[in-house]
């Protein structure tokens, strides 16, 4: 479908929180100058692959720091056999569609998610909560229910991609991501424009909750400046019309690296939203994803800037206590964690996968 041209982030006081967030969870800016550290010839390299190399002919496989990958990652091979099998794209040329496709992303926000070809991971498909999610969907299809799914900040649309793959009906599914040109680029990537029939929305999940201070959000300057946000605040409104399209029929929620960009407060907005998206009486829906959690919640990030909010399992509970209240529902989560991250200062950091279900009155 063609997708709404709408200003991707969060004007003023919310965009220095995104991108503080983002910095802090991983997204770095980065650029492509950096000198890069380099590998023995040969080692780690891939046939067909746009990889440089130094002045003394070593390879380079990723810049300093570590944000902008010359080389695919290791666990890129279940994307190659969908865009082979998916898309129809000869495998001898997978991997240089994927560094153009990557490199067009880099050129709109240069994150280390997309430096380093996050959006080529399949690694979620080996969550039970995703597995339970595609075991319903198919099951759906031969009921002839509305079981929908909906991934929030799903950039390039891998996710819904996958579950096409693997049989979900397409017109189920929809996604949602600030920046309509990341949803251009994966029907680039994917090769579907004519064969892919889910949504996508451009739109800001967290606008819309009811609270009084998205009201204000971009008010918070004098004169001329606050004329200007009230005008940014007002082009957004086709975005946030587009999401309240979709309240009351989603089943599914898809949220991987979303929760821990925002503070407490701003996590309570998206996940209110949320609950207005999910079918207001079917017991059985859920939302699930990825994110950065810690073994000491908290807020963190830098001095001085606006402050993420880092969960564990009892943290997580009491958030959607609190949305519970303000909604008028009632939910059960989980909060696992799958992998320590090592950051070389802080080890109290995981990778977690959670699930938020809708509890018994």
């Amino acid at each position: 479908m063609a997708v709404e041209e709408q200003h991707a982030g969060r004007p003023g006081k919310g965009n220095s929180l995104f991108l503080s967030a983002l910095r802090f969870a991983g997204y770095d800016l980065d650029v492509r100058t950096p000198a890069p550290a380099t590998i023995a010839p040969g080692a780690g390299s891939l046939s067909n692959s746009p990889i440089s190399t130094t002045s003394t002919g070593a390879v380079a496989t990723v810049s300093e720091g570590g944000r902008y990958m010359h080389a695919l990652p290791a666990d890129v091979g279940p994307t190659r056999v969908l865009l082979e099998q998916y898309s129809g794209i000869p495998a001898k040329d997978v991997d240089r569609h994927v560094f153009r496709m990557r490199d067009r992303l880099w050129d709109i926000y240069p994150y280390a998610c997309v430096g380093r070809f996050r959006f080529a991971s399949l690694e979620f498909t080996a969550d039970a909560y995703y597995q339970v999610a595609l075991f319903r969907l198919l099951q759906a299809q031969q009921a002839e229910d509305e079981t929908r799914l909906l991934d929030v900040g799903c950039c390039v649309g891998q996710v819904l991609r996958k579950l096409a793959f693997d049989g979900v009906d397409s017109s189920r599914l929809y996604g949602t991501d600030l920046e309509p040109r990341f949803l251009d680029i994966g029907y680039d990537l994917f090769r579907d424009k004519g064969k892919f029939k889910g949504k996508f929305i451009v739109g800001d999940i967290l606008h819309g909750s009811g609270d009084d201070d998205d009201k204000e959000e971009h008010e918070d300057a004098e004169g001329g400046a606050a004329k200007k946000g009230k005008a940014k605040a007002k082009g957004r409104a086709k975005g946030k019309d587009a999401l309240e399209a979709l309240d009351g029929k989603m089943t599914f929620i898809h949220a991987t690296s979303f929760f821990h960009l925002f503070t407490w407060d701003d996590q309570m907005r998206a996940a209110t939203r949320m609950v207005r998206l999910l079918q207001p009486h079917r017991p059985d829906v859920m939302l699930f994803g990825r994110q950065v959690g810690t073994v000491l919640p908290r807020d963190n990030g830098k001095i001085g800037s606006d402050k993420v909010y880092l969960h564990n399992a009892a943290s997580w509970q009491r958030l959607w206590d609190e949305v519970g209240e303000r909604t008028g529902t009632k939910w059960r989560t989980t909060m696992e964690p799958t992998e320590k991250i090592e950051t070389g200062t802080e080890s109290s950091l995981r990778k977690m996968t959670f699930s938020v279900s809708r509890a018994a009155a």
